[in-house]
């Protein structure tokens, strides 16, 4: 018969050893648990660090690649707009594109000469052979109704050959709304700075913390915007007239009217983006004014958003990179619309 060790071994050894055992796994067990804690609390140093350094490393506010670094909203002609100043008269053998809209066409965050009404001018004096000016009268946070308004009472003046709405989907935001909630928002973020909380202090959790408002502000936004274009809404019935309404005017005078709208880029730019449905609800509404639509959303597709934007979640405009596609895009659209002038003359 084979005896187990607890028989071979005398009872006040078996004791002894049993206690020692149990000391030795109280022991191992108390280390493992320090190394565990030790390696947390270096890898939070280590994301704090990382955190820290992401923060000094965050470039300045700018439009372009570091290369260029370089920022303006310059020149302001007499008029008031981001732009040279133009003759009223239109020089003999100069062609004319009207560009109007919001901060998109303005251009925040880039050179005036990189803008895509800019670029649109050069190349359309390239492609078509003959001088071309464009005349931009836009202004960050108007709505669709005052570029309406813009439209008539002083850009036509110009004696435009063609004439682009440059199309934001906050241009259904009442202007009202729109100050009431940036000034809410601007409040909210000084009553932070002048009283930080304890937790601020720390890179990380000012990190995760900014990662889950932009969640919860985009999210709002989404639904903001989903509802600025609601069947019946406010905001959309305005943008409907003030289309109809420059529509009716060119067509009065044999201009071309384009609009172009430009997607919102803090979102993901392929089937995952939240306002198709817009998109093609405002393609419907100009096709039903008779008005040549370009969907610049296409054009992105695919694309990494924060090549397009100007300064990532902090500055959404476009880039200089986006104005170019932008031009790129309705380079061919214009010129189909001045080719085709039977679709745009007066009425008999």
């Amino acid at each position: 018969m084979r005896l187990t060790t607890d028989e071979l071994v005398p009872s006040g050894e078996r004791e002894y050893y049993h206690r020692r055992s149990r000391t030795r796994a109280r022991r191992s067990g108390f280390g493992e648990a320090m190394l565990l804690v030790f390696g947390l609390v270096l890898a939070a140093l280590a994301m704090e660090g990382g955190a820290r350094m992401a923060e000094r490393a965050r470039l300045e506010k700018d439009g372009y690649a570091p290369v260029r670094g370089r920022r303006s909203r310059e020149p302001m002609n007499a008029e008031g707009y981001r732009d040279i100043e133009h003759s009223v008269e239109k020089p003999a053998g100069v062609r004319r594109a009207l560009f109007v809209g919001d901060s998109f066409t303005y251009g925040v965050g880039v050179l005036l000469d990189d803008t895509y009404p800019k670029r649109e001018e050069r190349a359309l004096s390239q492609a078509r052979g003959d001088p071309w000016e464009s005349i931009i009268m836009a202004m960050p946070g108007i709505d669709s109704e005052q570029e309406a308004v813009i439209a008539e009472n002083g850009g036509l003046k110009y004696s435009p050959d063609v004439v682009i709405l440059g199309y934001v989907l906050n241009d259904a935001e009442d202007p009202g709304s729109a100050e009431e909630r940036r000034a809410k928002e601007w409040t909210q973020a000084e009553a932070e700075k002048r009283s930080p909380a304890f937790w601020r202090r720390s890179a990380l959790l000012r990190l995760i913390a900014e990662r889950i408002r932009a969640t919860r502000e985009n999210r709002a936004r989404i639904e903001n915007h989903l509802a600025l274009y609601w069947d019946g809404a406010p905001g959309f019935q305005g943008v409907k007239r003030s289309i109809e309404r420059m529509a009716r005017v060119c067509r009065e005078r044999g201009i071309p009217f384009v609009v172009a709208i430009f997607p919102l880029f803090a979102n993901p730019l392929d089937e995952g983006y939240p306002f198709t449905s817009v998109h093609d609800k405002m393609a419907a509404l100009c096709r039903a004014a008779g008005v040549t639509f370009v969907d610049l959303l296409p054009y992105y597709r695919g694309m990494d958003w924060r090549l397009l934007v100007v300064e990532g979640a902090r500055d959404e405009h476009p880039s200089e990179l986006a104005h170019r596609i932008a031009a790129q895009a309705l380079l061919g659209t214009i010129g189909t619309a001045l080719s085709n002038p039977s679709l745009h003359a007066p009425p008999s």
